[in-house]
């Protein structure tokens, strides 16, 4: 499998995750996604079965139907998830979009739009290769619109890594400095 992160703004990203599966499955390629949630969400609630398990201490919690099934695992001290591990629990497909991961080595663009309060990640961050923008931004890396869905498929395309290697996916340093030096406002398309 090959992995691509998503992080940024998160109204772009719930927009543009679903676009970007859409495209991909229409391409023939296989995915999945992982997402990161806020760690005040639980996906079960009080009053359920598979809660009151998980309360008794059950590691994990196996929910399943004819339709999906979801494991609910519990870590016995609070530790931001392993990707790599979460990565290898999936079935194989072409490509896993990561989904809010900040930390994880894998390669990623950034979603950085107008009026978004929080400081961007992309002038600290080398696995940082593109940024999904509608505002005018010097950083010397491919920007996108949020609308170009099928130039950032490409462009993830070509940039995802193998997964599971047990070294970090990827090092976006040399990437990264041709990119800059190119010049700022390297664009890929307009906004």
């Amino acid at each position: 499998m090959r992995a691509f992160g998503i992080i940024g703004n998160c109204r772009g990203k719930n927009r543009l995750v679903p676009q970007l599966v859409e495209t991909f499955m229409a391409r023939g390629v296989g995915v999945s996604t992982l997402k990161r949630v806020g760690d005040e969400v639980d996906l079960d609630r009080p009053g359920k079965e598979s809660y009151a398990q998980r309360q008794a201490g059950a590691r994990e919690v196996m929910i399943a139907n004819a339709f999906r099934y979801a494991i609910l695992s519990e870590y016995t001290q609070p530790t931001e998830p392993d990707i790599d591990t979460l990565l290898a629990r999936l079935t194989p497909v072409d490509l896993v979009l990561i989904e809010g991961f900040h930390l994880t080595p894998y390669p990623k663009c950034e979603i950085v739009l107008a009026g978004q309060d929080r400081r961007p990640s992309y002038p600290d961050d080398p696995s940082i290769l593109a940024l999904v923008t509608n505002v005018e931004v010097e950083a010397g890396l491919p920007c996108f619109g949020p609308d170009m869905v099928e130039q950032i498929a490409s462009f993830i395309l070509a940039n995802a890594c193998a997964t599971g290697t047990g070294q970090p996916a990827f090092s976006g340093l040399a990437y990264r400095a041709s990119a800059h030096a190119a010049g700022p406002g390297n664009r890929s398309g307009g906004n």
